[in-house]
């Protein structure tokens, strides 16, 4: 089958979408799948993707959203597709303003539209709703990573909605070795350092953990990075920052931590690191987020965003008890398996064969 999947945000730049866009065009490709990846770029070229435009950052979700959009971008667009003259497009994100949404309108093979984003509500799916009814009417299929996504995007534009979770390629986290970060207790942090990932509560939160000899090890970047290496400075917070780390080097992170804390404020609606995390075998702690606790809530321990004290007591009783974390890492592997791309693509095909052989939306 020939596939054209479509990534809204910058492919250049880290992002859960683009994570499972490479995801699952590589599962694919594995499976003798022609697979054309369409997207925008802050760079001009990438070796795995064909980039049609130029990206802005546009304030979305608690974030900043590396988009592209313009004449020129739908032009690009329509002529990849002319090219390529896909079996099926796979959209994601198909409805906000950047090359997804463009491929959706310039498309003449069906289109299966995946929704990834999770909140209480969007004043841009409100405010737009009449224009992006007619947009949605054009999916062949609608899809959603999670529940929490489903909800969102449901509120506005009632229809079916088949989950389509992230997933991972499980060896490559499980057979991780080790980071080699020194001796003691080792709390990650993997994410852009912006408010919403709740960096800034996890380094209140080590402020008391200073008897058990734990650093903070921080993966990424971001707007908040200044402020938050000097809030460490200034609690004297055991923290070394790693900036940007490559997959392989996040895969010996992750096998490498004591406990790895995701402690989200809000706007997650999957949280793919946590399954990767998993994969490796680390000890989870994570905000009791929708998204975060349909994937991990029976495997990591949950607490209330924003809560510093009640979070700083999870992750004592992680760093003290060593029965617990062992079981804990061997419940990680088991629920991550189930999301390893190889169980997970089969059902991603039987959409595409479906809306290709013309029988309408599926039934999630």
């Amino acid at each position: 089958m020939k596939v054209a999947l479509v990534c809204p945000y910058a492919w250049d730049v880290p992002g859960g979408v683009q994570s499972h866009v490479r995801s699952l065009a590589r599962s694919l490709r594995v499976r003798d799948h022609r697979v054309e990846v369409i997207a925008p770029a802050r760079a001009s070229k990438a070796a795995d993707a064909t980039i049609v435009g130029h990206t802005f950052s546009i304030p979305a979700n608690g974030s900043m959203a590396p988009l592209s959009f313009g004449p020129r971008v739908a032009a690009r667009v329509g002529h990849v597709l002319d090219e390529l003259r896909p079996d099926v497009v796979h959209a994601h994100e198909p409805l906000i303003p950047s090359v997804s949404l463009v491929a959706l309108l310039r498309s003449t093979a069906p289109v299966v539209g995946t929704f990834h984003a999770a909140a209480d509500a969007s004043l841009g799916y409100r405010i737009a709703r009449p224009l992006l009814q007619r947009a949605a009417a054009r999916l062949a299929a609608r899809t959603a990573v999670s529940d929490a996504a489903r909800a969102l995007v449901a509120q506005y534009l009632p229809g079916d909605y088949a989950l389509t979770p992230n997933g991972i390629d499980f060896e490559t986290f499980a057979s991780a070795r080790p980071a080699d970060l020194g001796p003691g207790k080792k709390v990650v942090f993997l994410g852009r350092l912006e408010r919403r990932k709740g960096l800034e509560v996890l380094i209140q939160a080590m402020t008391r953990l200073r008897d058990l000899d734990a650093e903070l090890i921080v993966a990424g970047n971001g707007p908040e990075e200044r402020q938050t290496r000097g809030l460490a400075h200034s609690l004297m917070v055991p923290a070394r920052f790693l900036g940007r780390v490559s997959d392989r080097d996040k895969a010996a992170l992750l096998a490498r931590a004591d406990v790895y804390c995701a402690p989200g404020l809000g706007g997650e609606s999957f949280g793919i690191v946590l399954i990767e995390a998993m994969a490796a075998g680390a000890p989870v702690v994570c905000s009791s987020l929708a998204g975060f606790a349909a994937v991990a809530g029976g495997t990591a321990v949950l607490v209330e965003p924003g809560e510093s004290g009640y979070l700083a007591d999870a992750l004592r009783r992680v760093l003290r008890d060593e029965g617990l974390a062992l079981k804990m890492r061997k419940a990680s592997r088991r629920t991550a398996r189930a999301f390893d791309w190889d169980r997970l693509v089969g059902n991603v095909l039987r959409i595409y064969e479906r809306v290709v052989e013309g029988a309408g939306r599926v039934v999630g």
